[in-house]
């Protein structure tokens, strides 16, 4: 099970920072793909703010994919992490605040939770 939380955990760092990389390198051009409003000002600030804190979240992943046992206590805050994330960009796209764009990436945060939940209950407690 070891192996598999490695490879489980390895992913989501990597997805979790190439998103953070994204914001911080890539920022006008993640605004476009993701139909977002023209990011200037105090929203460069939550940008980059976004950004670091989805980096610390791959940082996480990135201790238990190298010693899931001992950074098990950071699976749960994953997914509680990871579907704040989908819940903060569903709710605006429900009222028709945000292309559907935004949801269609958080999406893959939704099977990261499950995921990890999924590994929470055949590895022990949830």
């Amino acid at each position: 099970m070891d192996a598999y939380a490695r490879k489980l955990f390895s992913i989501a760092a990597g997805f979790n920072f190439a998103v953070a990389a994204g914001l911080w390198l890539l920022r006008d051009q993640m605004g476009a793909i993701l139909d977002l409003d023209a990011i200037t000002g105090t929203n460069v600030a939550f940008t980059y703010f976004a950004a670091a804190l989805v980096a610390s979240y791959g940082y996480a992943y990135a201790c238990i994919a190298y010693d899931p046992r001992k950074y098990r206590v950071y699976i749960r805050l994953g997914v509680i992490g990871k579907l704040m994330a989908v819940g903060g960009v569903c709710w605006p796209w429900h009222l028709g605040e945000v292309s559907w764009r935004l949801p269609g990436l958080a999406s893959g945060d939704l099977v990261f939770a499950a995921l990890f939940l999924d590994y929470l209950r055949r590895t022990g407690r949830v």
